[in-house]
C-alpha cells in the first residue's frame, strides 16, 4: 500500500544518526545567526561610545546572560559532533556512531549546565 512521504515521518520514529543530523545541521544555523546579530551588535560602536554601553547594559540582564550560557552548551555539542564528523571522514570510530554521538551530547550539556551555573553567579 502506498502512503505519502509525509505520512512515513514520525518523530518518535527517528533513529540516531538522524537526530545527530539535524541537531548539527540547527546548531550551526543557530550559530550563524548568532554570529549575523553579534556583527550587528559591535557595529554600534560606530555610533558612539554612549550607544554601544546602552546596548551593553541590555545584555547584561538575567534572559540574555541565560542565552550567553545556552549559547556556550550550543557551541560546545556543535563542536564535538563536528569532531565526531571528522573521525567518521577518516574512518574512524565508525561502529560507535551511537555512543560518539551521545558522548557528544553529554559533553554539551555538561558544558551547558557548567556555564549556567556560572551564569547564575553573575546574575
Amino acid at each position: 500500500m502506498y502512503k505519502p512521504m509525509d505520512a512515513q515521518f514520525q518523530a518518535r520514529a527517528m533513529r540516531t544518526g538522524t537526530a545527530a543530523w539535524l541537531l548539527q545541521r540547527l546548531s550551526g544555523l543557530f550559530l550563524t545567526l548568532y554570529l549575523i546579530t553579534h556583527i550587528i551588535v559591535i557595529g554600534t560602536a560606530v555610533r558612539g561610545e554612549d550607544a554601544f554601553d546602552d546596548l551593553l547594559a541590555t545584555f547584561d540582564k538575567a534572559p540574555f546572560l541565560i542565552l550567553d550560557a545556552g549559547l556556550v552548551g550550543i557551541v560546545a555539542f556543535h563542536a564535538v559532533n563536528g569532531l565526531r564528523l571528522i573521525l567518521f571522514d577518516f574512518a574512524i570510530g565508525l561502529r560507535f556512531q551511537k555512543l560518539l554521538f551521545w558522548t557528544s551530547f553529554v559533553v554539551a550539556v555538561a558544558v551547558f549546565i557548567g556555564s549556567a551555573v556560572a551564569v547564575r553567579n553573575l546574575i
